[in-house]
């Protein structure tokens, strides 16, 4: 049996089904599965979590629905017409997944996309993403936790 490498792992585990600790308010699960794999390009875990660990995903579905709200139509569509122009997506190796996303470099809905799963992995876990100070943590930032939120040390 050949062993399954980082890229690959990740690319099997976005079709297993999301976790149930964290319900989805914006999008199905099915578009949360897309949106996540493509997060898990944009951010790959390595020797430090990556999107899908620190839980950006759930940042985005959050904020869709609050201060991120304005960005919902566009979602909505840029998603439809990934998946419209992609539908094996899911099912390609992780490298021809990240091919498919190297020549989306210049599209609006891709570049929105990698705005937000940034914000979603750097920012405050307070607002859904950065699951346990991960991207903090990787900075070395030392923090500690008070009152639901992470402050600096």
């Amino acid at each position: 049996m050949d062993s399954v490498d980082r890229r690959n792992f990740i690319a099997l585990a976005s079709i297993t089904p999301l976790a149930a600790a964290a319900s989805l308010r914006f999008f199905s699960e099915t578009d949360a599965r897309w949106v996540e794999t493509i997060m898990a390009h944009i951010i790959p875990a390595d020797d430090a979590p990556g999107a899908r660990e620190a839980g950006c995903l759930y940042y985005l579905d959050r904020q869709l629905g609050e201060a991120l709200h304005r960005f919902g139509a566009a979602y909505r569509s840029g998603l439809a017409r990934f998946q419209q122009r992609h539908p094996d997506f899911l099912n390609q190796s992780a490298e021809a997944q990240l091919a498919t996303l190297r020549s989306l470099e210049r599209d609006s809905f891709f570049e929105m996309l990698i705005d937000h799963t940034m914000q979603g992995f750097y920012g405050s876990p307070a607002h859904g993403g950065n699951r346990d100070g991960a991207s903090w943590q990787m900075l070395g930032i030392a923090a500690h936790m008070g009152e639901g939120h992470w402050h600096g040390a």
